[in-house]
């Protein structure tokens, strides 16, 4: 007779299995199913889960998983994600947050999505016109997330920055002091636990660069904290994004030398005083210069992952001393693209009333 697992065996063996299997597994009995609906097992899942890259081009979207990072022939596996948004790619963004990949393309009919590829979930947000979205975030004080948007609107007699509900539909003016031209720095914003957090100069110094946030509970703008390190050429590159889930990491490359620095804070970003560490710096050789490049990357066992290009994209893999690069197009035709950097979840995504 065949013996029955444990099941608190059988739930630890599903919560190592990647998403891709899960969906499948999860038809198999309705206790699996239940199991892959709870929050802690969802939770349990995520803290194993790797970072990928989302991958877009004109007509397909692939998932971009490094196979052995940390061996001396670490390669590249592509799976294509059938619930993919087709669209032109020229004023496409695509950005995460939290565990939920957020699309918006701004001319687009009806492109403002919330995605989930693991689970095949896209879910449609009432297209807002004339409206140029900065970023999408929640209110971190309430015990559920309402999703809601944070943009420029130029209506008549209403132009000024704006929170579009979500799940109302409903549409407030705010009137900050963020300006129109703003936009600009849309695909550079990070969003972490419903905040949106971007890398401006300091408006009273001018020579500075600092992290400021938008806090959707107080509904204003912050200044988080002072960059560990600044612009020493006008070209030089700062790029922020999230470190293990609840931190930041900051990555700059000095222009004439093409050197990589990054920096990643200590602690959790939820307390008053920002404290920073610089754990890698990287060699210059096989490196893309950065400056008005599209990039996206994140550190995952002391290794930067770095994909980088609108069009021949590649991704490299650096440790060190080591640089590994992998040609994206090579083998599947890809010639214009966007990504961003997402992990694998169960989230699913919420259904909006409405």
């Amino acid at each position: 007779m065949a013996a029955q697992l444990p099941w608190e065996l059988e739930e630890e063996i599903l919560s190592r299995l990647p998403p891709k299997s899960l969906y499948r597994f999860r038809i198999v009995c309705k206790r699996w199913n239940r199991v892959c609906e709870d929050k802690t097992f969802q939770n349990n899942h995520l803290s194993r889960s790797r970072p990928q890259f989302i991958f877009l081009t004109r007509s397909k979207g692939y998932s971009i998983d490094i196979i052995n990072p940390n061996s001396i022939d670490p390669k590249i596996e592509l799976l294509e994600l059938h619930s993919s948004p087709i669209t032109p790619l020229d004023y496409t963004t695509i950005t995460t947050c939290d565990e939920l990949l957020f699309y918006y393309d701004r001319y687009g009919p009806w492109k403002t999505l919330l995605w989930n590829p693991w689970l095949r979930q896209v879910k449609r947000i009432f297209k807002i016109e004339e409206f140029i979205i900065f970023g999408l975030g929640y209110d971190n004080s309430r015990p559920e997330k309402v999703y809601k948007i944070w943009g420029y609107s130029f209506r008549r007699h209403n132009e000024g920055t704006a929170i579009y509900d979500c799940a109302s539909r409903a549409l407030k003016f705010i009137y900050t002091r963020v300006k129109k031209r703003s936009a600009k720095v849309e695909r550079k914003i990070v969003s972490l636990n419903g905040n949106l957090y971007w890398i401006p100069l300091n408006d009273e110094t001018r020579d500075e660069h600092i992290i400021r946030s938008f806090d959707f509970s107080t509904e204003s703008i912050k200044t988080f904290c002072l960059l560990p390190c600044q612009k020493n050429h006008p070209y030089d590159e700062l790029l922020l994004a999230v470190f293990k889930r609840d931190g930041f990491s900051l990555l700059k490359q000095c222009y004439s030398t093409k050197k990589i620095e990054v920096w990643v804070t200590k602690n959790k970003i939820d307390k008053e005083e920002v404290a920073w560490i610089k754990p890698m710096t990287l060699p210059t050789s096989n490196l893309p210069t950065l400056y008005k490049n599209l990039c996206s990357y994140f550190i995952y066992d002391k290794t930067l992952f770095m994909c980088c290009g609108y069009s021949n994209a590649s991704i490299y893999i650096v440790r060190e001393d080591t640089c590994k690069k992998f040609q994206i197009q090579h083998g599947i035709g890809i010639f214009e693209c966007r990504h961003c950097v997402s992990t694998p979840s169960l989230i699913s995504v919420p259904l909006f009333s409405g």
